[in-house]
């Protein structure tokens, strides 16, 4: 089924990368590392438990922040990853689906080793740290871990869809990724001709992406794509300089060639980075309540 709404451009089933990626990237790093003071007060309705430790890989501790809705049972949950290319973050910033709690949705932001921490498959193996935790101990806290949904943003996209697609429709109802990371490979050689972010990517991987093609391949959500995996909802900025909007636009395009329910929402006025408007959010807010129905 087909939404639209005055400002947004609405693709359903039937790029430039600018020399400024860098310096988003400082200004990100600055904003993420001020996290703390993004934290608020519980709101009417909810109950948030922060800090909660779910894994400690290597002896590095992760915590997950939970906001919870007081409801008579207990909610689904969505798995919310933060971006900030796989280098820099903080689960208390730019919580883009905070909001879900109105709907009697729960939110567990989570934590993940960074790139200069680990190699990728350490940020996905936490995520599957992080959704286990949430089966095991859920209950606890209210919620509903076998109604749960997967969201991220930017780089978190990238594992949020990666985390829908190992972990299959059964466990991952729904996968929500804005702005997502869809093919390293192809990113790769557009970061590598305009000569800026390549390191990001490399960082990752641990080395040149040509020399680590499988594992570039195998990071990549484009290329693991199934009948059997959960539906997609994709938004993503018109004018992104960062990631092209001709990423979810094919990924959007593979998504629907493997029979997968999905839909892409592209912003005309926005680039990279952006919270969610009240129509965009109510969406998004549709999408998760669909499909972590009982």
């Amino acid at each position: 089924m087909t939404t639209r709404f005055p400002a947004l451009h609405l693709i359903s089933s039937p790029g430039k990368i600018a020399a400024f990626v860098g310096r988003l990237c400082c200004l990100v790093t600055t904003l993420l590392l001020a996290g703390c003071s993004t934290y608020g007060p519980e709101r009417p309705g909810e109950k948030i438990y922060r800090d909660v430790l779910f894994a400690a890989p290597g002896g590095h501790k992760l915590r997950m922040d939970l906001y919870v809705p007081r409801t008579a049972k207990p909610a689904p949950v969505v798995l919310w990853i933060f971006g900030g290319c796989w280098r820099y973050g903080s689960k208390g910033y730019h919580v883009n689906v905070r909001d879900l709690t109105t709907a009697g949705i729960a939110v567990a932001s989570i934590e993940y080793r960074m790139s200069s921490e680990a190699v990728y498959p350490a940020q996905l193996e936490d995520c599957h740290a992080a959704a286990q935790w949430l089966r095991d101990n859920g209950a606890r806290y209210g919620i509903d871990a076998s109604r749960m949904g997967a969201s991220g943003e930017s780089s978190g996209g990238q594992l949020a869809a990666m985390l829908g697609i190992t972990e299959g429709k059964s466990r991952i109802r729904a996968v929500c990724a804005l702005y997502p990371v869809t093919d390293l490979i192809e990113l790769g050689r557009i970061y590598e001709k305009r000569k800026v972010g390549l390191r990001l990517i490399e960082k990752l991987l641990g080395g040149p992406v040509e020399q680590h093609l499988q594992l570039a391949g195998d990071a990549s959500p484009v290329f693991h794509l199934k009948p059997s995996l959960p539906p997609f909802l994709i938004l993503h900025g018109q004018h992104d300089k960062v990631i092209p909007v001709e990423h979810s636009e094919g990924f959007f395009r593979a998504l629907e060639a493997a029979r997968i329910e999905s839909q892409l929402i592209v912003v005309p006025d926005k680039g990279h980075w952006f919270r969610l408007n009240n129509e965009q959010f109510a969406e998004v807010s549709r999408f998760f309540q669909v499909h972590l129905a009982r």
